[in-house]
């Protein structure tokens, strides 16, 4: 994390900013507000099933997050640490992860295509599978688990 200075956030505020995400993605971003956590501390968040398609997560701290199920379509993960996270399910189509740190997060089932994945540390992760990797945008800077390497 480069020793960032991250942002904290409280549960009142969080609901607020997924609400108003929610109205944004079902009008077509016409109402509402996109959510904009980018450097914030979200460690060992919940957010189970949300639809966080186009969210910026730019930066954001999500050690541990319980995200199965949840939609990051198109979303910016650039630079976050999901070191842990549980990814189950999760749709991170289009969703640009370069620079990310995804160690030991489960990744099984997810939806990896066209998902930016330079520079990427996803050494030690689970349920990572070859078709997931060949889906995806890599490069000499991804950092894959020593089983697909």
């Amino acid at each position: 994390m480069n020793n960032t200075i991250l942002h904290e956030i409280s549960k009142d505020d969080l609901k607020d900013i997924l609400e108003d995400h929610s109205v944004w993605i079902n009008t077509d971003e016409k109402e509402g507000k996109q959510a904009n956590l980018a450097g914030y501390n979200l460690r060992g968040i919940v957010l189970l099933g949300e639809n966080l398609k186009k969210a910026n997560f730019k930066g954001a701290y999500l050690y541990g997050a319980y995200l199965k199920n949840s939609n990051f379509e198109k979303a910016n993960l650039s630079d976050a640490n999901l070191r842990g996270a549980n990814l189950r399910w999760v749709n991170l189509q289009e969703a640009n992860l370069s620079g990310s740190n995804l160690m030991r997060a489960d990744l099984h089932e997810s939806n990896l295509k066209e998902t930016n994945l330079f520079g990427t540390n996803l050494k030690m992760s689970d349920g990572l599978t070859q078709s997931q990797i060949d889906q995806a945008q890599t490069n000499e800077t991804t950092e894959l688990p020593n089983i697909l390497e």
